[in-house]
Formats: C-alpha cells, structure tokens, sequence
C-alpha cells in the first residue's frame, strides 16, 4: 500500500461521511506542512500523518525545524492542531510506539460487493480505516476564517499548477 492509495482513500472515507468536514490533502500553509488536514464544521483541525515504513515513522522523532523544536514539540504546543494521528497499514505500529498525545488509524485494503442491472454483482476495491487509538485533544484553539482562506488558496494555487502542467505535457 502506498502513501498516495491511503491519502486518496482517507479523502474518500471523509466525502462519504458528508458530514461537511473539509479535508486538505498535502497542504502547505507557512511552515506547516501536513499529509492531510482535516477541518469540521465546528471549526476543529485533525492533522493527519500517512507512514508507510516503520523507518519513516521512527524519522519523525529527529526531524527539526530552524528553531531547534521538533515535529511532536510543536503539536504538543498547541500551535499546530486540535488532534493529530497517524495512519499506518494495518500492524505496521502498534498503539504504544505513537506519542501518547497522538491517535493511530490502521489502514486496510478490502472489498464491497455491488449490484447493478446491467453489470449484475461486482466488488469494487477500497480502503477501509480503523482508529486503533484515539488522539487526545492538545488544543482548544478552532480555525479562524483567515486560516481556512489559506488553506482554500494553496489547495486553489495547487489544483490550477496541476491543470497548466498537465496542459503543458499534452503539448
């Protein structure tokens, strides 16, 4: 399983909620960087980190910004998200090697059994996820309207970058 297949299918499983929570697949905003972001109606903000290795996920505890903090440094803070989990293929990590502020979400390819007239019974193959750990709250701080702005650009910038690249190739 790949970083891309678990992405695409967390975006999926969030539509199919229609619960009205917007969710931001690999969004920069400042010096934040997150694989996805998901933000409620209620104005919550769940960071969401795809590892598919166990040497990725034990690469996280190192890594630094200018300032010296690390990754866990600032989500503790409060400055970053409300919650923040990880996504693993199924038994990648177990629930006490995550930081106890982080959530784990397992991830696991299957199966669902559809019917149409004119195709009769098919399985489509999909993605299905489990929350393994639940995350614990680091902050009370909901996203204010000019942070939603932002991530509604950079998603707009990105998406017109993906159209004028894919014309360009096509040339």
């Amino acid at each position: 399983m790949k970083t891309l297949d678990i992405i695409q299918g967390f975006c999926d499983h969030v539509f199919r909620d229609k619960k009205g929570n917007r969710i931001f697949p690999n969004i920069f905003v400042g010096k934040w960087e997150a694989d996805l972001l998901e933000v409620t109606r209620s104005r919550l903000t769940y960071e969401y980190e795809v590892k598919v290795s166990r040497c990725d996920f034990h690469k996280d505890k190192k890594k630094s910004d200018k300032y010296g903090k690390n990754k866990f440094d600032v989500v503790t803070s409060g400055q970053r998200t409300n919650y923040f989990y990880y996504i693993v293929p199924k038994g990648l990590i177990k629930p006490d090697e995550v930081p106890d502020f982080a959530g784990l979400i397992y991830a696991y390819e299957g199966s669902v059994q559809c019917y149409t007239l004119e195709k009769g019974r098919y399985a489509v193959k999909r993605i299905f996820f489990e929350v393994v750990k639940p995350a614990q709250k680091v902050s009370d701080m909901k996203a204010d309207d000019n942070f939603i702005c932002k991530l509604d650009l950079s998603m707009y910038y990105r998406y017109h970058q993906m159209r004028r690249d894919n014309y360009k190739n096509k040339e």
